[in-house]
């Protein structure tokens, strides 16, 4: 097959979002786009396996700085589990390792076991999935046979379900919607319903609705972006358009804001940064320290993520410790 001609397109900095595909990694989804507009500086939020499709949300040029903060964002999922059989990667992609009785169970019991998972919960993550130990992702070590060398309970970690729903049940495979931190491994959830059921259960389908405020239905599929290639960046959010969950703070001051920009301690007045300060629930009590604050010029785009500190003065120190601009 003909590789696709590479057009020179250089993507504005901001935020793409795409539907991955099932049958594709999360990195076959960058390389698609390095096929048709060349090698440049991308990232994906949140990893999804081959067998997942929906949301993959993609980042270029300096918006990849912000990653960490749309990773931490609520997932929701939809996912089918096939009752009755088990596979080594707890989805229909693996090997079948195991088959138990499936005939009783009920919608009302996946009903009932769902409410019971609801809250926070220590989740072992499974041994197929991208988490490294002593600097090697597990699948690795599973793909080895070395599956004895990972001590997984030590691995293990506090996760938050709000929401998990049986959607429907009939003829041994159900559907559900849950969602859940960041981190949440889906397989592992459909596995525990399983079990809590009398029943083993693998995931024959599983859908990303949405990541944080971002949501599948506005993503485009690579059909779309590739029959309008030309038009790329007018389907890019710019960063100063992306929606974190942090503070912002507007500078109006010129002569500050190319300070902060060359690394510059800044020390305001709490009135001046309260005045530009914005964000649900920030008022002069829980200033005291902001780790993370988005920095905006007085041309209302992003330049920073800084940080804001109360001093005995009562004034603000600000610093810029991520350049966006």
């Amino acid at each position: 097959m003909n590789r696709p001609q590479v057009r020179k397109i250089v993507p504005i900095d901001g935020l793409l979002l795409v539907y991955k595909p099932a049958g594709m990694t999360s990195k076959d989804v960058t390389r698609w786009f390095q096929q048709r507009i060349g090698k440049v500086k991308m990232g994906h939020v949140g990893t999804l396996d081959p067998l997942a499709e929906g949301l993959l949300p993609l980042l270029f040029g300096k918006a990849t700085r912000i990653q960490d903060f749309l990773l931490a964002g609520t997932k929701a999922y939809e996912f089918d589990v096939g009752f009755g059989v088990a596979t080594d990667t707890l989805d229909a992609d693996g090997q079948v390792v195991a088959h138990a009785p499936k005939d009783h169970i009920t919608a009302d019991q996946l009903h009932k076991i769902c409410e019971s998972m609801v809250g926070d919960f220590m989740q072992v993550p499974p041994l197929y999935s991208a988490i490294k130990f002593q600097g090697k992702p597990l699948y690795e070590y599973a793909r080895q046979g070395k599956a004895d060398q990972v001590p997984l309970q030590l691995l293990r970690k506090i996760i938050q379900i709000e929401e998990l729903l049986c959607l429907r049940y009939a003829d041994g495979v159900g559907t559900f919607r849950i969602r859940c931190s960041k981190g949440t491994y889906v397989r592992v959830v459909a596995s525990q319903i399983a079990e809590q059921a009398g029943s083993l259960g693998t995931i024959t389908r599983l859908l990303r609705l949405s990541s944080g405020d971002l949501s599948c239905d506005k993503a485009f599929t690579l059909d779309e972006l590739e029959n309008n290639l030309e038009n790329l960046n007018q389907q890019i959010i710019p960063i100063q358009d992306i929606n974190l969950a942090i503070p912002s703070w507007r500078a109006l001051d010129t002569t500050l804001v190319e300070r902060l920009k060359m690394g510059q301690e800044m020390h305001v007045e709490m009135k001046t940064f309260e005045g530009g300060l914005t964000h649900d629930g920030v008022r002069r009590a829980t200033i005291r320290s902001l780790d993370h604050v988005i920095l905006i010029d007085n041309n209302g785009k992003s330049f920073g993520i800084g940080s804001a500190q109360v001093l005995n003065t009562g004034r603000i120190a600000v610093r810029m410790k991520r350049g966006l601009a």
